[in-house]
């Protein structure tokens, strides 16, 4: 059976929207609760190098682009600095999905109409209001996705949390991969 490559497209997008909607993250895990510590132990040193003194600043109130400000706030903290990699990674494929499924999009629409080759035979090529709805629908959903999740917002309350803890949560840790941490 020889499938045109219409039917190839439309099965590469089906099947990459499934796989990418089965690579949800889960929540994170409680770890058990360590024993308790005798008295006379001594505590165990923060994992930063650096205290950081003063309160990280929100988005908003941050001069500049948030992310050179925050590459400047943790310079010597290798874990936050791939966490805000990370983010700005899972922010570009946000970007990525917009204008790939924009420009997927604006081939199928240029090749709706009909054709004549060569022997007379006569093919006419539509794409109905559902096609158009998923075509477009698709992409943005997955962009908006990525944009809602990896939002300079929930940096902030990510950060705000390792700042307290100097534990990134799990579902960052899950996500950071070999180059965000250069």
């Amino acid at each position: 059976m020889k499938l045109t490559l219409r039917s190839l497209l439309v099965a590469a997008l089906l099947k990459m929207a499934v796989v990418s909607a089965h690579a949800q993250t889960a929540p994170p895990v409680a770890e058990p609760a360590a024993a308790a510590a005798p008295a006379s132990a001594v505590p165990a040193a923060p994992v930063a190098s650096t205290p950081i003194v003063e309160p990280l600043l929100s988005p908003e109130l941050a001069k500049g682009k948030y992310k050179d400000y925050l590459n400047v706030r943790y310079a010597a903290d290798k874990e936050a600095r791939a966490a805000v990699h990370m983010f700005n990674r899972k922010q570009t494929g946000g970007v990525v999905w917009l204008v790939g499924g924009g420009a997927f999009l604006g081939f199928l629409t240029s090749q709706t109409g009909t054709k004549t080759d060569a022997n007379g035979m006569t093919t006419t090529f539509t794409i109905s209001p559902f096609g158009y709805l998923v075509f477009a629908g698709l992409p943005v959903a997955l962009a908006i996705g990525k944009f809602s999740r990896f939002n300079n917002g929930e940096l902030y309350k990510m950060l705000r949390e390792y700042d307290k803890t100097h534990k990134l949560p799990g579902y960052v840790v899950a996500k950071l991969g070999k180059s965000d941490y250069q």
